[in-house]
Parts: structure tokens; C-alpha cells; sequence
């Protein structure tokens, strides 16, 4: 123990306290038995019982720390309750981490501070047989109110009945003394990474910041690879508790016939973006790499051609235009024409369609690879490539584009496929069934209602997107609309910090957006595109919140250390709860300062001195040294034995806190939450079997009343059913 503070130590003052309290009593009522008069044994009455209250406060807090230290904090909050605040994020109850508290952590860990922690065999025993016998009690009726009294949960009630959270109770014992931790909401945009092994609250530590958001009045975007459920009841009861269902859209691959729709490749600042998403989940190494960059150039001569005409990219009409692309080459080339200049255009593509056509041999030589296609396509190859444009100095239509598109089909059919053998498969894992349906909307559909949003869209009307990628059904899916997702909120991310939200603003102001992404899971989401999102996007208003389980995962999602290390650089915020890898809870313990601790030694010794004549025996010697050394603050151990729900927190300049976060209300029966999502949230949990997801604690949960959804998901008139229920 430290000779600074001794906090690990019976309480003796509670004896002075009981002493002076009881000859105090007997001051105050029998002062003759003290010998002096009623006036007299009234103010000695009074500094007695002053005297006791200041030695048992002492006692007390020696009993409260030492009793903490034993015991986990555990805290259950309705989402309503959750502290609020514009211009602090609340993170949960703790306190700030100092030199102090790695000296106590030490002295607890001690060999003589073992014993105060550790109670008797006899305290232990009885403590069983009395919370044995409060079990068999509770089974009667009649005494259910009785022992749920006397277990109820609190530091100082030995038959308390606290879940086991797992690691340490130590780490956060060693501070009794708690406030609310927060996050300055003007310095979010420096993002905030969470890490955690699954298990230990990383989902309800999102529930507890995404809360915040949606009463905020903040864009939110919550990306959740996995699908939660109670993450996307949250999500949806915390909107219409705030009013906001008219601006909130739910997608969900999993279960498309309640989803929203999204086209991942619609929104773009340039076309490149097209055939960055559409081929950034194809395999690069090795070989692949070639196969791969031809298929980007060919998405891209494709994505160009659409759009030149008009039409809206989508998966589903770039895989059309790929398996069959004379269609679209005949429509490009004939409006790539038209543009030329060229007056006798049409004229030469009729007179070669016609020497085609006939059985005679054409004037000009037609390449054998294009001895398969249509008339139509050869005579365009033709005049594209001969036609006299006035004002050029070479003979054909110098657009780069058509060019390209003209060797496109220049290409044998068989070999063609064969060079893009994993693009087709993978655009029609993309586009099958229900979910090809949600990715490529069609834009022209009336029989279909589901609203169809984009993120300028969503950021603009200040909405609320909750994102399930049914990972666990369909990894490949998952992570290529997540990827293509993080590339177009980079695009739209670039647009915002040039132009704003509002580029035709009357005042001239560029107004910054003000978004929340959450994004569970990250290290499934990551892509060459998420780099320049945490490095840039903070001044366009993005504050980033992303959680991973450990930093191997990210490193093996990029593929380079250098990239991993690049990304993680670029998060002032870490929230660490426990993890199971060292090299993880060595990125967190490389950041924190020494801390320099005491340690008491003692030390004794004796001398003989008999045969002195001044008629000494012996001499004696006792003595107490106080050492100074320096120690890690945090040690790799230390973050890995962290319980469930409890973490340290990296704030504000390296600020280190420890912090223990409520439990919210289970969603689930929450009032905002209409039936038929409780059965879709039903069926989740059945599905990925999810149904306890990080439960590391009792909830209380009250009995709701059931409200119908009457329209899918993010369909106008959902505001009707969760007005009733209100």
C-alpha cells in the first residue's frame, strides 16, 4: 500500500465514530452520569456527535472504496433518460484516469491487499446459504416483494445479486467517486474508433451515441454489416420518438419486401466512380490484376455511354450492356454521330448497311472478328473509323469513347468472355432475386413503392438511414454495396466541402452538412475509398464513428500495414473495451504517458551488542522507505480483463477516462416500435441467432401495447401508425 493514501485498510475510524457517538448519547441524555450540568453535557453532546459524523464519513469512504472494488456498477437507462446535450456527446459514467488511479490498481493487486478483498470462509459461507435460501423463497408468492429488497443492487447489500460482467471489478472500483463522461460535439470531427472483442457492449455503445444523434437533430447513418436487431429497433423507435419518421429510411438485404431501395452506382461527380464501385470487390492479386483492370475499363466505356444518353447507371444495366453490347453501341455510335457534324452521316451508314446486306462483296474489308455481328454495327465500326468530319485533319470521329467502344466489339465473343469471366458472375450474384431489385432500382416501375434515396438526398432533408447488409447470409453481396455505399458518400462527401449543401444559396454561405455515420463492423466495410473518407471528410461535416473488433482485421481487409496504419491515424477519438489479441491493446497502452507510483517497504534489523561496556544488549532498527518508479500507466493485461459494458476511453488530447456505459431498454417492447417490425426484428434474431446480442446484463423491460405498420418502410403514411401509439 502506498503511504500517500491508505484507502486499503479496515475502516478504523468507524470505531473512534461509534465511540464518540455513544458518549455523545450519553452527554445529551444522561449528562449527570458524566458529572456537569444539562448546558454542559449539551455542548460536549455537540462536539461528540460532530466529532463522529466527520470520523464516519472517514470510515465510510474507506468502507465504499474498499466494498467498490469488489463489486461491478451496473446501470439500466430508458432511452428518454439518456443525458442530452448540443454541446457534449454523453459516453457514459466514469471518471478521468490519472497517476492516482494506477497507484491504487497497484495496491489492490498487492499481496497485503489481497486480504481486504477477499472475505472470510466463514462471511462467504454464510453469504450462500443465505442467497440460497432467498432462491427458494422467491419461488413463494408471498415473498417475492420481500426478497427482491433485500437483493436489491447496491455496494453496501452483501446478498446483491449482480450478473458476472467478466474481467476485473479492480479497474474501476479504484475511483467511487463518478461523473458523466462526454465528448465535445465541436471536436467529433476528428472521428472516433471503438474496438472491442465480440460481446463487450460495441453495438450498445452504438445505441447509446446514435440516441444522441437522432434527438440532435443530426444526419445519421448507421451502417450495420451483421444486422442487429435491436440496433434497428433503436434506430427506428428513437426517429419516431423524435419525430423524425418521415425522414428516416430502413435498408435491409435481408429483408427486401420492407427495404428501401438504393442505387450504389446512380450518384456520381465523375463516371470513373462507376467503375471504381462496380469492379472494387474483384479479386486484384496475382493474376487478377489484369482480368480486373480490363474489366474497369470496360464498365467504364460502358458507364460513359449510358450516361451520354441519358440513362441512369445501375447494375443491372451495366451486366445488360455487358453480356449484349451491341444494343447500347448502336445507340451510342448513332448519337456520337449525330454530334459530329458530320452533314452525310446517316447517308454513308445506309450505303454500308446496304453493301452488307447484299450478296455482293462490300468496298471496304470488314475484320474477321466482326464477321458475327449484325450489319448495322459493322457499317457503324465502318464509318466511324472513315467518316470526313469537317474541320478535322484526320479522317473518323476522334471520340474517345466510340473509339473505345469500337474495339469493345472488335473483340471475338469467346475471348471477350473469357476476359471478363468474374465480372459477369459477380454482377449477377448483384443483381438475382429480390435484393438485384433494391440495388438497381427501377426507376420506371409504377407497381413498385418502396421510396428509392441517395445521400445527397438523405443529407439534404437531414435524414436517418439504418443500412443491414446480411452479412452472415451473403458476405460478397454485403461487402460490395457496402463498399459501393462508403465510395459515394466520399463522392458526395467532395461535392459538400466544395459547393455545400446548398450551392444556390441567396446569402452566397457554403453550408456544411452536419452527418453521423456509425459504422459497426468496419473492417467488412473497408476499401481503398475509406481512406480518404476518415482522412477528408471531417470538413464536410462527417463525424465517423467506426467499430472493429481488433486492428489485425483491418490491416488484413487493406491488405497493408502501411494503409491500416494510415487509416487508424486519422482517428483522435479511441474507445478500447476488452480485447483478446495483445498487439490490439498495445495500439491503445502506446499512446499513454508513464505514471510514477510509490512503494512502501519495510525494513527491520537487530544487533548484538552485549559485549560493549555501557551495558547495551542489543540495538534495534525499524524503518519505512518510500520508493519511486516509473510504470505504464495502462498495461496490455489491464484492457484485456475489462469487464462487459466497461472501457477506456482516449478524449481530447489523449485524455484518458474510464468509463462504464448504461445499458439502454431493450427496444424491443418499446412503444415507438410497431408490431410487424417486432416480427421482423423476431425473425432476425431467429436468424442469426442473435436474440441475447451482447445481453451481458438484465434489463428492465416494461409491457407495451403492440402498433401496426401499416406501409413498408420509409413509405410516406408511417407517421399515422406511430402518432396512435404515442
Amino acid at each position: 500500500m502506498s503511504s500517500l493514501e491508505a484507502l486499503l485498510r479496515p475502516p478504523v475510524e468507524l470505531y473512534s465514530a461509534a465511540t464518540t457517538a455513544c458518549a455523545g448519547t450519553i452527554a445529551l441524555t444522561m449528562p449527570w452520569a458524566l458529572q456537569c450540568p444539562t448546558p454542559v453535557g449539551l455542548g460536549i453532546a455537540t462536539a461528540a456527535f460532530g466529532f463522529a459524523y466527520w470520523r464516519g464519513k472517514q470510515g465510510y469512504e474507506v468502507l465504499r472504496y474498499t466494498m467498490g472494488l469488489k463489486k461491478y456498477k451496473i446501470t439500466s437507462i430508458a432511452p428518454h433518460k439518456i443525458p442530452n446535450s448540443r454541446e457534449r456527446l454523453y459516453l457514459g459514467d466514469g471518471f478521468l484516469w490519472t497517476q492516482k488511479h494506477t497507484q491504487r490498481l497497484m495496491d489492490a493487486r498487492s499481496a497485503a491487499g489481497q486480504k481486504f478483498l477477499e472475505g472470510g470462509k466463514l462471511s462467504t459461507l454464510t453469504g450462500k446459504a443465505l442467497r440460497a435460501m432467498l432462491k427458494r423463497l422467491r419461488r413463494a408468492a408471498i415473498a417475492t416483494a420481500l426478497v427482491n429488497a433485500l437483493v436489491v443492487p447496491r455496494w453496501w447489500n452483501p446478498l446483491s445479486e449482480t450478473p458476472d460482467l467478466g474481467g476485473s471489478t479492480l479497474l474501476h472500483g479504484v475511483e467511487p467517486k463518478e461523473i458523466a463522461v462526454s465528448l465535445n460535439q465541436k471536436l467529433r470531427s476528428g472521428h472516433m474508433l471503438v474496438i472491442g472483442t465480440t460481446r463487450v457492449g460495441k453495438t450498445r455503445l452504438m445505441e447509446l451515441l446514435v440516441t444522441q444523434d437522432i434527438r440532435d437533430g443530426k444526419v445519421v447513418i448507421v451502417l450495420d454489416p451483421k444486422g442487429d436487431r435491436d440496433l434497428m429497433l433503436r434506430v427506428y423507435a428513437e426517429a419516431a420518438r423524435a419525430g423524425r419518421l418521415d425522414q428516416f429510411y430502413l435498408f435491409h438485404l435481408g429483408f427486401p419486401e420492407i427495404s428501401a431501395r438504393y442505387n450504389g452506382i446512380g450518384n456520381f461527380a465523375r463516371v470513373t466512380e462507376i467503375a471504381n464501385r462496380t469492379t472494387n470487390a474483384l479479386p486484384a492479386s496475382g493474376n487478377s490484376a489484369a482480368f480486373k483492370e480490363f474489366s474497369w475499363r470496360f464498365v467504364n466505356l460502358v458507364a460513359q455511354a449510358q450516361v451520354a444518353l441519358g440513362m441512369v447507371p445501375t447494375y443491372q444495366s451495366i451486366l445488360s450492356d455487358i453480356t449484349n453490347i451491341e444494343p447500347l453501341f448502336v445507340r451510342y455510335a448513332r448519337h456520337a454521330l449525330s454530334e459530329c457534324g458530320a452533314p452525310n452521316w446517316k447517308f454513308e451508314v445506309d450505303k454500308a448497311i446496304a453493301e452488307l446486306e447484299s450478296k455482293k462483296q462490300p468496298s471496304f474489308t470488314v475484320e474477321k472478328s466482326l464477321q458475327s455481328r449484325e450489319p448495322e454495327v459493322i457499317a457503324l465500326i465502318h464509318v466511324a473509323s472513315t467518316l470526313k468530319v469537317p474541320g478535322a485533319k484526320l479522317n473518323g470521329v476522334q471520340n474517345p469513347v466510340l473509339q473505345g467502344m469500337c474495339t469493345a466489339v472488335r473483340y471475338d465473343r469467346t475471348f471477350f468472355e473469357k476476359i471478363i469471366a468474374s465480372l459477369g458472375p459477380f454482377l449477377e450474384k448483384l443483381i438475382t432475386g429480390d435484393v438485384g431489385k433494391m440495388i438497381s432500382p427501377d426507376y420506371f416501375d409504377p407497381t413498385d413503392q418502396r421510396p428509392v434515396f441517395d445521400w445527397m438526398q438523405v443529407i439534404r432533408q437531414g435524414g436517418i438511414v439504418y443500412v443491414g447488409l446480411d452479412a452472415l447470409s451473403d458476405p460478397v453481396v454485403s461487402s460490395a454495396v457496402g463498399n459501393s455505399m462508403l465510395a459515394d458518400l466520399v463522392s458526395v462527401g467532395g461535392k459538400i466541402y466544395k459547393t455545400g449543401i446548398d450551392p444556390h444559396n441567396p446569402n452566397g454561405d457554403i453550408v456544411m452538412a452536419d452527418v453521423a455515420l456509425h459504422a459497426d463492423e468496419v473492417n467488412e466495410l473497408m476499401g481503398p475509398e475509406f481512406i480518404p473518407m476518415v482522412n477528408k471528410l471531417g470538413g464536410s461535416g462527417f463525424k465517423i464513428h467506426a467499430y472493429t473488433q481488433t486492428i489485425p482485421d483491418i490491416e488484413a481487409r487493406l491488405g497493408d500495414s502501411a494503409k491500416a496504419q494510415q487509416v487508424l491515424g486519422n482517428f483522435n477519438h479511441v474507445v478500447m473495451l476488452r480485447v483478446k489479441l495483445p498487439e490490439t491493446a498495445e495500439f491503445f497502452c502506446k499512446q499513454l504517458p508513464k505514471a510514477e507510483v510509490t512503494t512502501l517497504m519495510a525494513v527491520s534489523g537487530v544487533s548484538d551488542t552485549a559485549g560493549d561496556e555501557e551495558g547495551t544488549h542489543f540495538k534495534s532498527n525499524n524503518q519505512d522507505r518510500v520508493n519511486t518508479q516509473q510504470v505504464e500507466m495502462l498495461t496490455v493485461a489491464d484492457v484485456m480483463e475489462l469487464p462487459q459494458g466497461q472501457a477506456f476511453a482516449l478524449l481530447e488530447g489523449n485524455r484518458l477516462y474510464k468509463i462504464r456505459m448504461p445499458l439502454p431498454d431493450s427496444a424491443a417492447n418499446d412503444p415507438f416500435v410497431p408490431a410487424s417490425l417486432r416480427e421482423i426484428g423476431e425473425k432476425m434474431r431467429q436468424r442469426y441467432e442473435f436474440g441475447a446480442s451482447e445481453n451481458w446484463a438484465e434489463s428492465a423491460n416494461a409491457d407495451w401495447g403492440d402498433v401496426v405498420l401499416s406501409q413498408p418502410i420509409g413509405v410516406e403514411g408511417d407517421n399515422n401508425a406511430v402518432g396512435q401509439a404515442a
